[in-house]
C-alpha cells in the first residue's frame, strides 16, 4: 500500500515485507554488516540511537560499516563535529569514502587505509584519470557540445568565465572538482545535453583502452549550487543551468559505494541476506541495488526523488521509512530484524 507524504513522495508503509529477517539474529556464528550513508542519515542520530544501533549490530554479529561521499579527511571533521555537540560517534569497522573510492578498515581502533582495495580496484577496472579527463576534453570541444559566439556573448560575465576555467568555458561540458580522487574526476553537464548520449560516446572511447568506469549521476537543487564558492559558480552559469536554477553532474568512477560493501562482503564471508543498508541520496542508489540480491535496504522517508522512485520498483527487501535521518535507520532496523 502507498500512502502520500510531502513533496510528492511516497512510502510504503512500515508493514511491507515483514517477513524478512537477519539470520544472524537466531545464529550468532553468522557473519552480517550494517552500512550506514552519514549526511542526513546516521549522522543525525543522538546518542541514545547510536548505542542502540551499535548494540543491535553486536547483537546481529554484524560489522558496522559507513559509506560517504566525503573523503577521509573530511569524515574524521564531521566525527569531530559531532562529538563537539556531545555525541559520541564511533569510529565504525569500515569506512567507504570518496563513494567507494577507498576502504579503510579499523585495526584495534586505529582506521587506516585498505590497499589491497586498492590494488583490486586498478587489476579490474584500469583506470586511468589522466586518460578519462583528456577523452572528457576532446568530447568537450566537439561541435556538438560547444557553445557558439552568439551564444556565449550573451554571459555577462563571460571574461571572468574564461579566466577561471579556460579549457572548458566554451563549452556544455565543464570540468570541476567537489572532491577529487586519482579514482574519479566529475564534469558539469548543461541541461541540453542527452546524458545517454553522452555516456555512449565516452563508453566507445574508453572501450578501445580497455578502461572500465562508473557513471554516476548527481542532481543539485539551486540552493546547493547557490552556496558554491565563486568558480563553482562561474561554472555553474546561465547557459549550463536548469531553468529552475539546479544542475547534472557526472562522476567517471572506477567504483562506487556498492563496490566496498562486495570487497568487505567477500573477505568476511558475508551472505546478502546479511547486509542491512541505509541511504538518503543518489549516490546510494548503487547500494540500493544490491537489494536485487538479497540485501536489505532502508530508504528514508526524505530521501532524493530519484531513489525513492528506485526504491519503489524494486519488490523485494526494501523498506522506505516513514521517518527522516537516525529515526529512519531505527525504524528499518526494528522492521528488518524481528
Amino acid at each position: 500500500m502507498l500512502a502520500k507524504i510531502d513533496q510528492n513522495k511516497f512510502y510504503i508503509q512500515p508493514k511491507f515485507n515483514n517477513s524478512v529477517h537477519f539470520y544472524g539474529l537466531k545464529n550468532k556464528n553468522t557473519k552480517s554488516m550494517f552500512v550506514f550513508d552519514l549526511d542526513g542519515t546516521l549522522a543525525t542520530a543522538s546518542s541514545e540511537q547510536i548505542k542502540y544501533i551499535f548494540q543491535k549490530a553486536k547483537s546481529c554479529n554484524a560489522d558496522i560499516v559507513y559509506a560517504t561521499g566525503r573523503t577521509y579527511k573530511e569524515f574524521t571533521k564531521l566525527q569531530n563535529e559531532i562529538s563537539k555537540s556531545g555525541i559520541d560517534f564511533p569510529n565504525p569497522d569500515y569506512l567507504i569514502a570518496n563513494n567507494g573510492q577507498f576502504l579503510y578498515e579499523n585495526v584495534n581502533g586505529l582506521v587506516s587505509e585498505n590497499h589491497l582495495y586498492q590494488t583490486q580496484l586498478k587489476k579490474k577496472t584500469h583506470y586511468q584519470r589522466e586518460v578519462v579527463t583528456n577523452i572528457m576534453h576532446e568530447l568537450s570541444q566537439n561541435r556538438k557540445y560547444k557553445y557558439s559566439d552568439n551564444e556565449l556573448i550573451t554571459l555577462p560575465n563571460l571574461h571572468e568565465i574564461r579566466e577561471s576555467d579556460p579549457t572548458f568555458y566554451n563549452s556544455r561540458i565543464s570540468y570541476y572538482e567537489w572532491n577529487p580522487s586519482k579514482n574519479m574526476a566529475e564534469y558539469f553537464l548543461a541541461h541540453d545535453i542527452d546524458t545517454t548520449e553522452l555516456k555512449s560516446e565516452i563508453t566507445s572511447e574508453l572501450r578501445k583502452r580497455k578502461i572500465k568506469l562508473k557513471f554516476r549521476e548527481n542532481h543539485y537543487t539551486k540552493p546547493i549550487m547557490d552556496a558554491c564558492n565563486d568558480r563553482i559558480l562561474l561554472q555553474a552559469n546561465n547557459l549550463r543551468r536548469h531553468k529552475d536554477g539546479s544542475m547534472t553532474a557526472l562522476f567517471l568512477c572506477a567504483a562506487d559505494k556498492s563496490d566496498g560493501i562486495e570487497f568487505i562482503r567477500k573477505n568476511k564471508g558475508i551472505k546478502y541476506s546479511e547486509i542491512l543498508i541505509a541511504g538518503n541520496d543518489d549516490n546510494d542508489i548503487p547500494m540500493a541495488k544490491l537489494s536485487k540480491k538479497g540485501a536489505k535496504f532502508i530508504c528514508l522517508k526524505d530521501a532524493s526523488q530519484r531513489l525513492i522512485k528506485f526504491c519503489l520498483n524494486l519488490k523485494n527487501n526494501v523498506f522506505i521509512a516513514s521517518t527522516k535521518g537516525a529515526d529512519a535507520i531505527l525504524e528499518g532496523i526494528k522492521h528488518f530484524t524481528k
